[in-house]
């Protein structure tokens, strides 16, 4: 086995194997917080169930809530990033193209939702996890606009496109493309009617 060969299949067992401790991580979690209530649960009873030191535990999630959640992975390859600052398109279609493309949600988003009609006191942490979660995309308006004040806008816009996609009953996102713009036709009809 040559020595490119060994490495990448180190480095797909390896990455395999973050993905199979961050899934651990966000089952024990999500089920905990169900059971009892963020409130009632730490990070070490997560850690101590799945097997990883709390040191572990935050290289992959910041707080025991966003290892609840595990929302929005805004996830973007080279190419995107590329495509999208090279295009000279619709800049919320690219948007809307852009996240529909790297954008997911975990299997058990249903639940999640369940859990935040239940404890609607936990909406401010999903929704700063969302937010969290779609920072690179910030990066990116920043980059292809040269403006911060439009990029911001162009943010906004997409986090709430995004919010509003995900509330559909069924919980996902499929479709996502043509869901991202009908809800942002849907903001622009409602900023439309406000005074001058």
């Amino acid at each position: 086995m040559s020595d490119a060969v060994a490495d990448q299949a180190c480095n797909s067992l390896r990455e395999r194997k973050k993905l199979a401790t961050r899934e651990a991580i966000h089952r024990t979690a999500l089920r905990l917080v169900v059971e009892r209530g963020p409130g009632r649960v730490t990070v070490n009873e997560i850690c101590a169930e799945v097997g990883i030191s709390p040191r572990t535990f935050f290289n992959y999630y910041p707080t025991k809530v966003a290892a609840a959640f595990d929302l929005l992975v805004a996830d973007f390859t080279n190419d995107q990033r590329a495509a999208f600052l090279a295009s000279g398109d619709n800049l919320l279609i690219d948007v809307c193209e852009l996240l529909a493309a790297s954008v997911g949600l975990p299997p058990d988003h249903a639940q999640v939702k369940a859990v935040l009609k239940e404890q609607p006191e936990l909406g401010m942490d999903f929704w700063k996890q969302t937010v969290t979660r779609l920072r690179p995309l910030m990066e990116l308006l920043q980059q292809r606009t040269g403006d911060l004040t439009v990029a911001r806008v162009v943010f906004t816009i997409a986090v709430a496109t995004v919010s509003a996609a995900m509330a559909f009953p069924d919980g996902s996102l499929d479709g996502t493309k043509e869901r991202l713009l009908g809800e942002m036709r849907c903001i622009r009809d409602v900023l439309a009617e406000l005074p001058d």
